[in-house]
């Protein structure tokens, strides 16, 4: 290797060194003068890319990286794509290159992934998975969710771990067969080392025999339980012996900046790998393939590269050159190598628990993964009970608190979501993620010093965070103070435009304004941002039963209740919207189903009661209501009503109690009270006349 071959293959460890420690400055010092020793390698120009992107500036790196037929500068020129809004030629960039694997004849799944590495080593070049994950982003920025879902599950098939592709197919209602996806090895190629405890709690036998598929085709697994969307394709001998692989694919941390002799750096560096001869057992990306590519498409080899005149920037001069090439490039970055050898006696026990650990991670993520499609599926009594199934380590993660807050909060059980943000906020006082629930909760439970002492501390900690203006505006909100609340909504809206929880928020306020038309442009806007938003459907219900469009009233509520089946709230408003259609049969049997949903829900059991009185179905009413007094002792209108029934059943001395504790919990409804006690005195006059004569 000569002297300016050293010093780039230095110069990139000093590079990624900087990158791994936030050193920025640094590694756009450093990466400048990689690039001036080697201004046409297209590996230095993807980690000059990549230096842009990681300091911000997507413009330039979107122009560095344009036109090349390079894996990395294909992957940072769709990245600033982006977050430039231009998802279009983002996706031309990274379909092209996986167009020309296809070309190639050669199987993204049997491509190297990066699921096998560990931390002390990196893959250079993002991997295939990583490709379709970026892709699906793209197509979900323009709206087209039928690429979106095509392209997130073929990131999750190639590699389960990658749990946001998982996260992105549940919020778009994508039915995920998750017993296809994280699906634990079942047998091994290794026998487990004799004494293992963990292997004995595994299995009564005392040994596991791995057998071998029948052929060495690679069986992909398909997510939706069909075959592979790109199938594998068998390789010629010839084909292979061709496909060689540099060996500086890989860095091992730190890499940089330690020094060497010249000596120890020798062309073998670019002779393929060697024969697996520790014994490793295959990771979970060769059990998907027999054979094994490098995840490095496009690299070029240091000792290659010529002069800056040896590639052309013209992309279509380029690819020109490529095709013409006998060995083209992407021939030259792979090597097909075939199944790791059986492992030896001295690496079993290693082997084993490689395997044992990946069975136990598959396991865990497939139960996380149950638990947030019942989540997003607002399936909420189950999500619950999967999530606190969950080992209490796991369970006691910010992200399953924040998510079990959400849970009881969506079935208005405030005081058990109050508790698991609370341990949350313990856990994490810092964060801001979930919060713009939080506060919600706390507006819900009209505890304002909580609430002003949580805008306050996340105003302290965050004061760009849109979480941050939510939990103010909820405070303004509380303080019927409805203009200021806007004005903070509208805020978060611009802090993230994106954010359609903050514009249901900004609905309702102007709905308490009486602005409807502002109502429902916020609410429209909160859909048009996530379809199944269903907060902004209820939004637009609300309206609609404000004007006294009934129909259209009770569309959006049952829109909303077909996102979301078990929210009590939902089903009591399509009960309201009978009631206004006169319709108080089916009213009843939707505040019923409510109470089935929720026993303990009061709005469930009041409008029930409500409905049983003027149904003169006074026994049944009657039975609710005393369920409501324990409930909720301190509400002047249970109390009401209560007397109110009372006094249809002659009961006098109690229908006069109940009006006098409702009298002292609401002076302001006096009027209404004194007029119905009133009207018992009338009849005890009237009754008096009659046994006078």
């Amino acid at each position: 290797m000569s002297v300016q071959e050293y010093n780039i293959q230095k110069l990139r460890g000093i590079v990624y060194n900087c990158l791994d420690n936030e050193q920025l400055d640094s590694a756009q010092l450093n990466v400048e003068i990689l690039c001036a020793q080697n201004p046409a390698n297209l590996d230095s120009i993807h980690l000059h890319g990549l230096v842009l992107y990681r300091r911000g500036l997507y413009k330039s790196a979107y122009n560095l990286t344009a036109n090349r037929m390079h894996m990395g500068c294909a992957y940072v020129f769709a990245l600033c794509a982006l977050k430039l809004e231009h998802p279009q030629e983002g996706i031309y960039v990274l379909q092209r290159i996986l167009d020309t694997i296809r070309e190639e004849g050669i199987s993204e799944e049997s491509m190297e992934s990066n699921l096998g590495k560990n931390e002390n080593q990196r893959s250079v070049l993002p991997d295939i998975p990583s490709f379709y994950n970026l892709l699906g982003k793209l197509y979900a920025s323009m709206d087209d969710d039928v690429n979106t879902v095509v392209c997130y599950s073929k990131a999750l098939e190639l590699n389960p771990f990658l749990f946001e592709a998982f996260e992105q197919l549940s919020k778009l209602g994508a039915k995920v067969k998750i017993g296809n996806v994280y699906k634990p090895t079942s047998t091994f190629s290794v026998n487990p080392p004799a004494g293992n405890e963990l292997f004995e709690r595994m299995a009564p036998d005392t040994s596991v025999e791995l057998k071998q598929p029948e052929d060495s085709k690679p069986k992909g697994r398909s997510l939706f339980g069909r075959s592979n969307i790109m199938g594998t394709p068998e390789f010629s001998k010839n084909k292979v012996k061709n496909l060689t692989t540099p060996k500086v694919r890989e860095l091992k941390l730190p890499e940089a900046p330690t020094r060497k002799t010249r000596s120890s750096v020798t062309s073998d560096a670019f002779k393929p790998p060697p024969a697996n001869t520790t014994g490793s057992f295959p990771r979970r990306s060769n059990r998907l393939s027999a054979s094994k590519v490098t995840s490095r498409l496009l690299m070029q080899p240091i000792s290659g590269l010529g002069t800056p005149s040896t590639y052309d920037n013209d992309n279509t001069t380029h690819m020109d050159s490529i095709k013409a090439n006998k060995d083209s490039w992407l021939k030259r970055s792979y090597n097909f190598s075939n199944m790791p050898p059986a492992p030896s006696n001295n690496s079993d026990f290693r082997n084993f628990n490689e395997v044992t650990s990946e069975n136990e991670l598959i396991v865990l993520y497939g139960r996380i993964a149950r638990a947030y499609k019942a989540f997003c599926q607002y399936d909420c009594f189950k999500a619950i009970r999967l999530f606190t199934s969950l080992p209490e380590h796991v369970v006691d993660m910010p992200w399953v608190l924040a998510k079990l807050g959400r849970l009881h909060f969506e079935i208005v059980n405030y005081e058990q979501s109050e508790f698991y943000f609370q341990k949350l906020r313990q856990i994490d006082r810092t964060r801001t993620e979930d919060m713009e629930y939080y506060s919600t909760l706390l507006w819900h439970l009209h505890k304002e010093s909580e609430l002003s002492y949580l805008s306050h501390e996340l105003y302290q900690i965050d004061k760009f965070a849109p979480q941050t203006w939510v939990a103010i505006g909820n405070l303004f909100s509380l303080n019927r103070d409805n203009e200021e609340a806007v004005k903070c909504f509208h805020k978060a809206t611009q802090l993230d435009q994106n954010f359609a929880y903050a514009y249901t928020l900004q609905g309702h306020e102007h709905v308490a304004n009486d602005s409807f038309e502002n109502a429902f442009e916020s609410f429209r806007y909160a859909l048009s941002i996530d379809k199944r938003h269903y907060n902004a459907l209820y939004g637009l219900g609300m309206v609609h039963l404000k004007l006294g469009d009934f129909t259209k009233a009770e569309f959006h509520f049952r829109k909303a209740i077909d996102i979301n089946p078990v929210n009590v709230i939902l089903t009591c408003c399509v009960g309201m919207v009978l009631e206004k259609l006169g319709k108080r049969e089916l009213s009843l049997k939707q505040y019923d189903f409510a109470c089935k949903l929720q026993p303990l829900s009061m709005l469930a059991l009041f409008k029930k009661a409500q409905v049983l009185l003027a149904l003169q179905q006074y026994d049944l009413a009657l039975k609710d209501f005393e369920k409501l007094q324990k409930l909720a002792p301190d509400e002047a209108s249970v109390h009401f009503l209560l007397g109110e029934l009372y006094k249809q059943l002659g009961r006098k001395s109690d229908a006069i109690k109940q009006l006098t504790i409702a009298l002292n919990l609401d002076p302001k409804g006096s009027h209404v009270v004194k007029e119905s006690l009133e009207g018992i005195q009338t009849i005890d006059t009237i009754d008096e006349e009659m046994n006078d004569h």
